[in-house]
Order: C-alpha cells, then structure tokens, then sequence
C-alpha cells in the first residue's frame, strides 16, 4: 500500500522523509508523476493538483491537502466521487498567521511607513502619530481567525470578529453573518483582517461595497486567498484614499505578475505568499496519523465539510 504525494512545482523531499519515519514501513510515500503502482495508492497528499490526476489511482480512499485550505480539492472537476477529504490543522500555521497579522498591525498603528521614508530621506521629524483608535475586524473566526483575533486583543486593540454562525470568543465580540451583511459589520471598524476560507460564497467578498462602508482612510490586510479581493475596486479605494493601506500576502496569480499594478502601488504592501508555512514535519505527522486511522476503519482527524467549503 502507498501514499502519493502530488505538489506540483514544489521540493517534496523534507515531507516524504518525515512520512516515511512516522510511518515505519508501513506504507510506501511515491512523489508524483513518478508512482511505480498508482493501484496500490490510498491516499494521496495534495496541492493544487493537476485536475484529474487522482483519476489515476484506481483504489483512491483518502485525499489529503497539505495545508488548510482545501478550494483546489473542491474546484477540481474531474475529483472522483466518494472519497474523504481533509485538511491540516496545526498549533504552528496558527502561530505564524498570528505572527503575520501583529506585524501587519502594528506596523499600521506605528505608521512604519512614514518612519521608512523619513529614513531614506535623512529627516529626524517630530514623533510619527499612532493610529488610534484602530479597532480591527478580524473575518472569519475559525481554526486560525479565533488565535488571531485572541493575538490583536492581547497586544491591546479593540477587536471584533465575523463568522458565518454565532460563535462565542472569550473577550471578544462576534457578529454572525446571521445577523449582518458584511458591509455592516465593516462600518463598525476601520481595518480588516481577512482569514476566510476561499467559497463561493466569500469569493471577492473584500469589493467595492465592503470598503465603501469603512470608515475613510481605513485599512485592509488579506492573508487568506487572493480570490477574497476584487483587486479594481481595491485599487480604486486606495486611490480615493477611501482605503489607506493594503497589507496583501495573497492574490489572484501567483507568482504575482510583474506588471500587475500592486507592485507599483505607493499604498501596498505585500509578501509572497509566507504568511504561515506548513510545518512539513507536524504535516507528516497528521497525515500519518490520518493513514493508520483509515486503515482501521476509523474516524479521521480534521475532515473537510464540502457543503461549507473548508
């Protein structure tokens, strides 16, 4: 029996070295397109596949995505049917999108960009004023949104959440969007913070009538998926002055192209994708895990609702 690891342009060696050791030869770990027997494969750890290539492995029970979010799995067209899905879910993915959001806000609230230019200038200027108050809406309060939230609340900023169901976070307030549009919940504060899972529902949910409703010169930080954004209507907010800064991890192609205009934007900032990297070893260990219990016919960590997107 064999897992089949399919990570398209990516340097799979680390995670099938820690696979083999969690799994103790108990199975064998094939790095796609090379797979010697695709029928001996039981499941398969994925990401941003090529569309129909589980196809090929005729005794297919288990896809596993090798991060938390799984829209490649659900996009795909030509995924078998009946098969059981999950995702990863790890104390250190959290940790790093908390990382992540504290130093996009905090360089916010400290104005760091102004400190930067007046550096590259020689300026020694009278103190650069804080943003106060920032109260920060953080957008999706799941198995990463709830630490992020809980992380800003600490550092001292007023915080608010969003979550599709009522939901209830020691110390911070959550609107459900049971109760509210989003473009409600975003007059309410004046920086976003997007954690969302990618559906068809929050597809392009960061548009022109979200940042509309904010108040003017507000902020917005994505370090979900590039689709949340329409990236017209961010730009023209940010040109209007509607939006003060975008702090963007993630966009629609990636590699970002080189002409696309958030490159030039003096009021964007963005990385490459690094918000929070998986932990290959922690990784190994999940989908090990999520091996032995398939084989036993059990219950498996962390599996994917398909109706809800995540």
């Amino acid at each position: 029996m064999a897992i089949a690891i399919i990570v398209p342009g990516r340097d799979v060696s680390t995670l099938k070295q820690h696979l083999e050791t969690q799994l103790k030869g108990s199975a064998a770990v094939w790095v796609y397109p090379d797979i010697p027997n695709p029928a001996a494969v039981e499941l398969a750890v994925v990401w941003k596949h090529p569309s129909g290539s589980l196809q090929e492995f005729p005794n297919l029970r288990v896809v596993h995505s090798l991060g938390a979010g799984v829209e490649h799995l659900l996009k795909d067209p030509l995924m078998p049917e009946g098969l059981q899905l999950c995702r990863i879910v790890d104390p250190e993915l959290a940790k790093g999108m908390c990382h992540y959001a504290a130093m996009a806000v905090l360089n916010i609230h400290k104005q760091w960009w102004q400190l930067q230019a007046q550096q590259e200038q020689k300026i020694w200027a009278e103190p650069v004023p804080e943003v106060i108050p920032l109260k920060i809406g953080v957008l999706g309060m799941g198995e990463l949104g709830v630490p992020v939230a809980k992380t800003l609340h600490y550092l001292g900023f007023e915080v608010v959440g969003y979550s599709r169901k009522a939901k209830i976070v020691e110390g911070i307030p959550v609107f459900s969007a049971e109760e509210m549009d989003l473009p409600a919940f975003a007059e309410k504060v004046n920086a976003l913070v997007c954690v969302l899972p990618l559906t068809p529902q929050t597809d392009g949910v960061l548009n022109k009538s979200v940042f509309k409703a904010m108040p003017h010169g507000s902020y917005v930080i994505n370090m979900a998926r590039g689709a949340h954004v329409v990236d017209k209507d961010l730009l023209e907010a940010l040109d209007e002055g509607q939006i003060e800064r975008a702090v963007l991890d993630v966009f629609h192609v990636e590699p970002l192209p080189t002409e696309h205009p958030f490159w030039y934007h003096d009021k964007v900032t963005l990385t490459p994708h690094i918000a929070s990297l998986t932990n290959q070893e922690n990784a190994a260990a999940i989908i090990a895990e999520n091996y032995h219990r398939m084989k036993k016919g059990e219950a498996l960590r962390f599996p994917v609702n398909a109706s809800a997107g995540y």
